[in-house]
C-alpha cells in the first residue's frame, strides 16, 4: 500500500539536506547550496532570455512550470526556445514558478501546468497523492526506451512501486574537494583512497593556535549536512535499507564512522571543533568560506562549488577525487546522496501529448546538454556520460566516474520521514557534544525509530 508521505516531505527542517536545483547560477532552492538573492519573481517564456515570445499561431499550447529563477532561468527559457523551434504542432510557454504551495494546489485542481520541473522527492510525493501521470505508460504506448536513455539510479529516484512518474533532467550529489597545497605541505602527492587515509592526513593538516583553537581544518566535519549523511555513507553506513522503507540506525557501519569522527574531536578538544564549524557554518559559499580561504583540507561538495570559487575569486589549488571508502570496502569510494530534477506530468494537464513530446525532447536532446552546462548540473542521460563537451565542464569527469559506480543514496520513502531525520540530527548531537556515547546515542535513535511509520 502506497504511504502518504507528502507533508514529510516539504518539512523545511531536515538534516539530511535537499541537493536539488543546485547550479552555478542563481536558483530558488537549498540548504546546500548558497542561498539566492532576490525575489521570487514569475517568469514568463520569453522574458528570462530577453526575447520577445515567438507567435505560436494554430500550435497547441503547452504550459511548462520550472523552479528556477536568475541565470538558471534564462537557461530554462533558452532550452524551451529550441523546442518551440524544433516542430510546428506544439508551443510550449514557460513560467518560473518556485513556491511549492502554488504548484500543488494548481496540480489538484483544474488549473494546472501541462508539465512541472520540481525534485525527485517531490515527484514521489505527487505520485503518492494520484496527482501526476505514469511516465512508464506514456513510454510503454510509446516504444520510448527509458533504461536505454536514463541511469539506473535516476529511474529509480523517480519510481514508487515499480513505477516511473518523473523523466529524470539532471543530477545531484557530491564527492571529496581537497587542497593541494596543503596535502603536499604535509608530505602527500595524491589524495587518500580510504577513510583510514583521510584520518590519518587530517590530523597532519589539523592546525591550532596558543590557545588551542583551530585555525585549519583537517576532517570534513564540514559542511553539515556532508558531515552526516556522506561522511556515513563512506563507511558503508545507511539510514535506511535499499527497499527505503525499513530503517537501519544501528547499522554498524554508522557506529564506525561516529567513532572516527569523535575520535578526532576529542584529539583537538569538542568545544573547539565545534567553534570552528560554527564559523565555517556562518560564512559557508562567501568570500570567507573556509575552503575558498585555504583553511580546510577535506571538504565534500558538489559541482557548484568551481563556480562559487570563481566568484569570490579564491585562488587555491584543489583537486576533486571521489569520497574515499574504507580498508574493509573500498568498492563503496563516490558513495553519496544522489537526487535530480525532474519532469512530470500532472493527472489534470490540458495538453497531455504535447506535454510528453516536449519532456523526451527537454530531457533527451542537444538542448539537454546546453541546458546541463549552462546550469553546472550533472547528466542523468546516460549518453551525455562520456560527451566531451560535458566532460570539459570543471570537475564533471571526476563526478561522473561516481555517477557510473550508481552508488547513490537515496531518500526513504516513509510518511514520517522528517520526522527520523530530525532524530537523526538529534542523536549525532548527543554524541558529537560528548553527552552519549555513540552507541548509547544509537540505540536511543533506534528505539525512537520504532515509532515511525
Amino acid at each position: 500500500m502506497k504511504k502518504r508521505f507528502m507533508s514529510c516531505l516539504l518539512a523545511t527542517a531536515m538534516v539530511i539536506t535537499s541537493l536539488t536545483a543546485c547550479g552555478g547560477g542563481k536558483s530558488t532552492t537549498t540548504d546546500t547550496t548558497a542561498a539566492a538573492g532576490g525575489d521570487a519573481k514569475e517568469t514568463t517564456a520569453g522574458e528570462a532570455a530577453g526575447d520577445t515570445k515567438a507567435e505560436s499561431g494554430d500550435r497547441k499550447k503547452v504550459v511548462f512550470w520550472y523552479s528556477h529563477t536568475g541565470d538558471e532561468a534564462t537557461c530554462f527559457e533558452n532550452a524551451i526556445k529550441a523546442y518551440n523551434e524544433s516542430q510546428d504542432k506544439y508551443f510550449v510557454e514557460g513560467l518560473s514558478v518556485s513556491d511549492k504551495q502554488k504548484i500543488i494546489v494548481s496540480i489538484s485542481g483544474n488549473e494546472a501546468p501541462d508539465v512541472i520541473e520540481v525534485s525527485n522527492q517531490d515527484v514521489l510525493s505527487y505520485a503518492t497523492n494520484g496527482l501526476v501521470e505514469s511516465i512508464s505508460d506514456l513510454a510503454a504506448a510509446d516504444n520510448y526506451d527509458l533504461p536505454g536513455v536514463f541511469s539506473n539510479q535516476s529511474l529509480e529516484a523517480n519510481t514508487l512501486d515499480g513505477t516511473v512518474y518523473g523523466a529524470p533532467l539532471a543530477s545531484m550529489i557530491i564527492q571529496m574537494f581537497y587542497n593541494k597545497d596543503i596535502l603536499e605541505e604535509i608530505g602527500y602527492t595524491e589524495p587518500p583512497k580510504t577513510m583510514e587515509e583521510l584520518y590519518e592526513m587530517a590530523i597532519k593538516a589539523t592546525e591550532v593556535d596558543d590557545k588551542g583553537t583551530i585555525t585549519r581544518l583537517g576532517y570534513p566535519l564540514f559542511p553539515l549536512a556532508s558531515a552526516r549523511q556522506e561522511l556515513i555513507y563512506a563507511f558503508g553506513g545507511k539510514w535506511w535499507s535499499d527497499d527505503g522503507l525499513t530503517l537501519t540506525p544501528d547499522d554498524p557501519a554508522i557506529l564506525d564512522s561516529l567513532k572516527m569522527n569523535i575520535d578526532f574531536r576529542s584529539q583537538y578538544g569538542i568545544e573547539k571543533v565545534q567553534e570552528f564549524v560554527a564559523t565555517a557554518n556562518t560564512n559557508r559559499y562567501t568570500e570567507n568560506d573556509m575552503f575558498f580561504a585555504g583553511k580546510q583540507l577535506f571538504r565534500f561538495d558538489g559541482t557548484w562549488m568551481a563556480a562559487m570559487m570563481k566568484n569570490f575569486n579564491s585562488d587555491v589549488n584543489y583537486g576533486v577525487a571521489l569520497i574515499p571508502g574504507t580498508e574493509a570496502h573500498p568498492e563503496i569510494a563516490g558513495t553519496s546522496r544522489y537526487e535530480t530534477n525532474s519532469l512530470s506530468i500532472p493527472v489534470v494537464a490540458n495538453e497531455k501529448e504535447g506535454a510528453w513530446d516536449f519532456v523526451k525532447y527537454f530531457t533527451n536532446s542537444e538542448a539537454t546538454k546546453e541546458l546541463l552546462i549552462g546550469m553546472a548540473n550533472l547528466p542523468t542521460q546516460l549518453a551525455l556520460y562520456d560527451d566531451p563537451d560535458i566532460l570539459a565542464q570543471p570537475n564533471f569527469d571526476m563526478f561522473i566516474e561516481a555517477l557510473k559506480t550508481e552508488n547513490g543514496i537515496q531518500y526513504a520513502k516513509i510518511e514520517d520521514l522528517a520526522k527520523y531525520t530530525s532524530l537523526i540530527e538529534e542523536y549525532l548531537d548527543y554524541a558529537y557534544n560528548g553527552m552519549q556515547t555513540p552507541e548509547e546515542a544509537m540505540k536511543g535513535l533506534a528505539d525512537q525509530a520504532k515509532m515511525l511509520q
